[in-house]
């Protein structure tokens, strides 16, 4: 790509992502008046300051690389390598490592910059509106849309362990499969947490005979229904009939592993351990 041609492409691509770009939230003003502070609002405030910073350094970076194309300031080696990253139309990776997407075996995001950034888009929206909420928890949190989705799963338990006063290390996450899809939830329930937007690679959840089952012809990432999670002690944990399916972030797996979800199977577990069956939260686009 000529200098010019790249220059262009990564202006056009500057300007689409400062005129989106949400702005940064409020964290002082949100704190004095919140009512009370549960493992789950803290949670959030966790997650408010995670993407915060990402705004702030994007907005930061993206201002310093406009003055360095306009002549105002000079190209140092930091602008040229984001100016080839929005003309390649991927992540720079001090975003990625801010957003915890990178670590000592490289970079965990598969996706474009443009898709990254639609769904940075998202994540913000529903912290808007929890934000708007008080920070009380939708019907269904959409785990996916989290930085630290096993910090959440994590409040989860924690929640219920109070509320039983057992020790938080000797509850384990139990998940169950709903029927219901985002729109069809009007409450959280009573206890543990509605969580939506999962896929399931290497095979698909039946609803009718509520297992899992052999993926459907190019149908590579199945979307999952409300999934309720909530603590248990291992004297409740099922043990027959279960695929202990690994849930991860992202489809590099490996380190972007959360947490284990036990899946009911009429077949033997070892049948979706070779199939490499697992839960993702995000498919590359």
């Amino acid at each position: 790509v000529s200098g010019d041609v790249r220059e262009a492409k990564a202006a056009a691509a500057m300007s689409e992502l400062t005129s989106q770009a949400p702005p940064i939230f409020p964290i002082a003003e949100i704190r004095k008046r919140l009512k009370e502070t549960t493992p789950y609002v803290v949670c959030m405030l966790q997650e408010l300051e995670r993407i915060n910073m990402i705004l702030a350094e994007m907005k930061r970076a993206l201002a310093e690389t406009e003055l360095g194309l306009t002549g105002a300031l000079n190209i140092s080696d930091t602008i040229d390598c984001l100016i080839l990253d929005l003309a390649l139309n991927q992540v720079p990776a001090a975003w990625l490592k801010i957003c915890g997407q990178t670590g000592p075996t490289g970079s965990y995001n598969r996706k474009t910059l443009s898709a990254w950034f639609a769904d940075l888009l998202l994540r913000a929206k529903q912290l808007k509106a929890l934000v708007d909420a008080g920070l009380h928890l939708p019907p269904s949190i959409w785990i996916c849309g989290l930085f630290n989705p096993m910090g959440f799963v994590t409040a989860c338990l924690q929640v219920t362990a109070r509320s039983k006063s057992l020790p938080l290390d000797c509850m384990l996450v139990h998940t169950q499969v709903t029927n219901l899809d985002p729109s069809g939830v009007s409450a959280q329930p009573s206890e543990g947490t509605y969580v939506h937007g999962l896929f399931m690679e290497g095979a698909r959840w039946d609803r009718n005979a509520n297992t899992i089952a052999e993926s459907l012809p190019k149908e590579l990432h199945a979307p999952m229904p409300v999934m309720h999670v909530r603590g248990i002690t291992a004297e409740e944990q099922p043990i027959e009939g279960v695929y202990e399916c690994p849930v991860y972030s992202t489809t590099v797996r490996g380190p972007t592993f959360a947490f284990s979800a036990l899946l009911p199977t009429t077949l033997p577990q070892s049948v979706w351990v070779l199939a490499a069956v697992a839960l993702l939260m995000q498919p590359d686009q």
